[in-house]
């Protein structure tokens, strides 16, 4: 209350100076008015909490803002909480696909020098891109596939899940000679294995391109790689007069199998035998024995070395001190040729060479 209101609510106590106040009365008004000073007391203590509470929040929002502002004004994009799928497309930037990966840029060039079609090459390269980043779409529309799209294309993009494709290499660029088509042999490392397979390039004109992609196990049509080199030829027939080590000493394993074959084609035994190794642990039958097998066969000089047609192209794998092996691939499948170091460090076929 205010004074004025004070003086006229008790105007009529000064006019009855004979009136006492009631007593009890008093005592209940003045425990009434106690109670109500704590409640404001009280009221007002919370709200002396809630403010530096709320001074608080509203410093850092402002904060918060200025930052933000900060960042937009200097070109920056506020952090996102929020992980984007990343989009399963070839990057459409061609020259940065060519300039990212040299592998790329081989088999372009390849290609198109080839094809003449710019179209045909750059399809090639998209092919290999979509297989890596597993752009369904792109292969659902420029690889044919025989019956359904939606289906083959997961198979596809399972044949060569895991495909490195900076390692891919042309092999061999085959053309058609019924239409306008390119077969290309390539080899890639597919979860750290080395891998050989092909594909074919179909252009019937600079605007009808389209990739065909069998999924089937690759088998190189593998030609004669067995014709003795200049110095092959040479320590052949030098090895061939007295069996003298020294002629075929410096040979790399290859060379020597291919004088072992090379001597089973022109029939002769003697120095055929003589290519076997001397390693006690590993000879298996004596030169006796060996030429009562040869009187057993009859061999054709002509298809003799048909079954080990790529050898030569083949690569040696050295196991340990003295022992390793050659493999090749051919119409027979995965080859395996064996090969001892003789105990004076020459390189000679093992017994029953074939693995």
């Amino acid at each position: 209350m205010n004074n004025r209101n004070d003086e006229k609510w008790l105007k009529p106590l000064k006019n009855r100076p004979d009136l006492e106040p009631n007593q009890i009365f008093a005592k209940e008004l003045k425990k009434t008015l106690k109670e109500k000073q704590i409640i404001k007391r009280r009221n007002f203590s919370g709200l002396k909490m809630w403010v530096p509470v709320t001074a608080a929040i509203l410093l850092f929002s402002i904060i918060s803002m200025s930052y933000v502002t900060s960042n937009l004004d200097q070109g920056q994009q506020p952090v996102e909480t929020e992980t984007k799928e990343t989009a399963n497309v070839i990057n459409p930037d061609f020259d940065a696909l060519l300039a990212e990966n040299p592998a790329y840029q081989q088999m372009y060039e390849s290609v198109l020098k080839v094809t003449t079609i710019e179209k045909a090459s750059k399809l090639v390269v998209h092919f290999f891109e979509a297989l890596h980043v597993e752009d369904k779409e792109f292969l659902k529309n420029n690889v044919f596939f025989v019956a359904n799209p939606e289906k083959e294309v997961d198979v596809l993009l399972d044949f060569y899940k895991g495909i490195d494709v900076k390692s891919i290499a042309v092999s061999e660029l085959n053309e058609s000679q019924a239409e306008p088509s390119l077969e290309i042999v390539f080899s890639y490392k597919q979860n750290n294995e080395e891998k050989l397979h092909h594909i074919h390039i179909n252009y019937w004109d600079e605007t009808t391109v389209e990739i065909y992609a069998p999924l089937d196990e690759y088998v190189p049509e593998v030609k004669n790689d067995l014709e003795l080199n200049e110095v092959e030829r040479v320590a052949y027939e030098e090895f061939k007069l007295e069996h003298d080590l020294e002629a075929i000493r410096t040979l790399e394993p290859i060379s020597v199998a291919k004088l072992y074959l090379q001597a089973n084609a022109d029939g002769d035994q003697e120095t055929s035998y003589a290519l076997y190794t001397t390693r006690e642990e590993y000879v298996m039958w004596s030169k006796e024995e060996d030429k009562k097998y040869w009187e057993k066969e009859t061999r054709n000089p002509e298809s003799y070395k048909e079954p080990f047609y790529g050898l030569g192209s083949g690569t040696f794998h050295q196991t340990n001190e003295y022992q390793g092996y050659i493999s090749f691939r051919n119409q027979n499948g995965d080859m395996g040729f064996q090969m001892v170091k003789d105990e004076n460090g020459v390189w000679k076929v093992a017994f029953m060479p074939i693995q």
